[in-house]
């Protein structure tokens, strides 16, 4: 299946010469655009630049149900360029966005598509293999939460004005057990 690929995305498929490369931008407080090319690679006017700091971005799994997908972006934490942005900055919500570009015989862009984009939830450094993992879940992630939602009948009042579900449940239910028992 195609997927909206563009035509010159196609053609070059069609002819088994393909050259992949991803590109990663984090939208840290300062933006940090790089690529697992040989190269820097300049894209939408914005320039990819070619370091050892890309290691590995874990597989993703599709599904025909909507659903929360996470996956993680592994950095190189031997330079302290990211280290030193991710201790000295909140980084939780930053966007991480994932495309994956095709390169024709002579290592020029032809065009890119989408892979993945989400948010940061967490991140893990590991000393020992000089690892930075940022964690990252999917846009649909916060779809289910309703902000601000409480079992009170000030709040179901507010979503649903002729409810009157909650008006004595103050005084009729004094402890609930939430979770495993």
């Amino acid at each position: 299946m195609a997927r909206g690929l563009s035509t010159a995305l196609n053609n070059e498929l069609a002819t088994n010469n393909i050259k992949p490369i991803l590109l990663v931008e984090i939208l840290f407080p300062t933006p940090q655009r790089i690529t697992n090319h040989y190269k820097d690679i300049t894209h939408n006017s914005n320039s990819y630049t070619a370091s050892g700091h890309l290691l590995s971005i874990t597989n993703k799994a599709e599904s025909a149900e909507i659903n929360v997908s996470n996956f993680t972006v592994n950095l190189s934490a031997v330079d302290s360029a990211f280290t030193s942005v991710i201790l000295n900055n909140n980084v939780a919500n930053d966007i991480v966005t994932i495309d994956i570009g095709l390169l024709d015989s002579s290592d020029a862009l032809i065009d890119t598509y989408n892979y993945d984009k989400g948010y940061i939830e967490s991140f893990r450094m590991d000393t020992g293999k000089a690892v930075i993992s940022l964690i990252c879940t999917s846009h649909f992630s916060d779809f289910s939460r309703i902000a601000g939602r409480r079992t009170n009948e000030g709040s179901q009042q507010r979503f649903f004005s002729s409810d009157r579900g909650f008006e004595f449940a103050g005084q009729t239910v004094q402890d609930i057990k939430w979770g495993r028992s």
